[in-house]
């Protein structure tokens, strides 16, 4: 009976230790199962799916425009240098496009743009979450909570999302 009981205590010790737990997801992705405003699957221009939930502890901006709005245009360049600056800091760019000339041609878009962030479609799943907005670009800031930290409707220069971002980041 003493050996049972040993040989359980190793093995329950054994496992602690190792991480041998069952359901022991550590190793796997530390994906919330509700990150608020990022419960949002969406695909990129290349076809791949992008879980948002992923970005969680993350300052993320999410913007939505399409390729022939002024505004966006004149807007994305200063997207694309702020993930440049701050994406080793925790900072998660996503744009979201609503592709009205075509899959094809938002790819091109980003290309002769310079998009170095996300660059996903807008979809059905996209509307139920946030709406489909009247005017773009309309831009979310969402804090490392996965909250509606500002909704920015219309264009905005660099200096205006550079500071949100250094707030919530506390630079």
């Amino acid at each position: 009976m003493r050996k049972f009981v040993l040989m359980f205590l190793a093995i329950l010790f054994v496992g602690q230790v190792g991480g041998c737990q069952p359901g022991d997801k550590s190793s796997a992705a530390k994906i919330p199962a509700d990150a608020k405003m990022l419960n949002l699957t969406l695909t990129d221009v290349d076809g791949k799916k992008i879980d948002l939930r992923q970005f969680f502890g993350k300052v993320v901006i999410l913007d939505f425009w399409d390729t022939w709005c002024g505004p966006c245009r004149r807007e994305i360049p200063n997207f694309a240098a702020l993930y440049k600056d701050y994406k080793d800091k925790d900072f998660v760019m996503v744009g979201v496009a609503f592709a009205r000339q075509g899959t094809a041609a938002v790819k091109e878009f980003g290309k002769e743009y310079g998009i170095n962030y996300h660059n996903a479609i807008f979809n059905e799943e996209a509307a139920q979450l946030y709406g489909r907005p009247p005017s773009i670009p309309t831009t979310f800031i969402i804090n490392q909570q996965g909250q509606i930290h500002q909704k920015v409707v219309g264009f905005r220069d660099r200096a205006y999302f550079e500071n949100e971002i250094k707030k919530l980041l506390a630079l």
